[in-house]
């Protein structure tokens, strides 16, 4: 694996009680991957909206099964066909290197769980994550079964206006929280980063969800999982949340509609 470039732009976070079966971060420029990915002048042209029809000459390295070449296809815009692509990339030569796979990318197959959270079809016991912004995209696995996880990454822009941070935040995680763009989107992340823990994505209200002094409140409750958070040299952030899935799934289990009511309750910050 040292003989790859991607080995650069990977992270090895360690899960406390398990060393030999860490959490991996992959982080690569768009632009990175579609230099190795492309064959020569068969690029697409980045500032075009149209969508492109993708085919096999046009990769250099082969990737995309016969189905996922029809899927990419569908989408009508070029920029989520490159997210797309690139999403794709990232996390199928990251599992195929930890996972020391002796197939082919193109025979590595991931797809969607009900509430839109990836996994791979041939192991879906393996946990994994998947993420993108702007010029970035960020991918996450372990071999530790008994884990899930969950990865966001977003560009850093302005200050959101009081519309979206109420919108976006409760009042005690605005109170606590550093006024400055860097902070927000750090919150956010981490924030974003739960929910894909869950396997919920936004189908679980914001507000249910508070960060505060790094720590994630679930339902009036501390949750017993572990962050991870880092600043990229680009103005991007990227933060990882992960647990043990038992863990989760107690969570999950306090949710509207699983038998209990908790949600229904805010944060006492006095309590904090």
């Amino acid at each position: 694996m040292n003989d790859r470039p991607d080995i650069h732009h990977r992270r090895t976070i360690h899960i406390p009680g398990n060393e030999k079966q860490p959490v991996i971060v992959q982080t690569l420029k768009l632009s990175d991957i579609q230099a190795r990915v492309f064959s020569p002048g068969l690029k697409p042209d980045g500032p075009s909206m149209k969508s492109r029809t993708f085919n096999p000459p046009m990769f250099e390295v082969p990737f995309l099964s016969e189905d996922e070449l029809i899927q990419v296809n569908r989408f009508k815009a070029l920029k989520k066909q490159m997210e797309w692509i690139c999403g794709r990339f990232a996390m199928k030569r990251l599992a195929g290197d930890i996972l020391d796979l002796s197939i082919p990318l193109d025979q590595i197959r991931i797809d969607y769980r009900e509430k839109g959270a990836p996994y791979l079809t041939q192991f879906p016991e393996i946990p994994v994550s998947l993420s993108h912004s702007g010029d970035y995209t960020a991918a996450a696995i372990t071999q530790d079964r008994q884990m899930t996880l969950g990865i966001d990454i977003e560009k850093i822009g302005n200050m959101p206006d009081q519309g979206f941070m109420k919108t976006a935040f409760t009042k005690e995680e605005i109170q606590h929280m550093p006024a400055d763009a860097r902070s927000v989107f750090r919150h956010w992340t981490m924030k974003e980063a739960f929910l894909k823990y869950l396997g919920l994505g936004f189908n679980e209200s914001l507000h249910h969800v508070a960060v505060i002094k790094d720590q994630i409140y679930h339902c009036e409750k501390i949750q017993a999982i572990h962050i991870w958070s880092r600043f990229l040299n680009d103005p991007y952030v990227v933060s990882l949340v992960y647990g043990r899935k038992n863990n989760r799934e107690a969570t999950r289990r306090g949710l509207p509609g699983f038998g209990s009511m908790a949600c229904q309750r805010r944060i006492n910050i006095s309590e904090l």
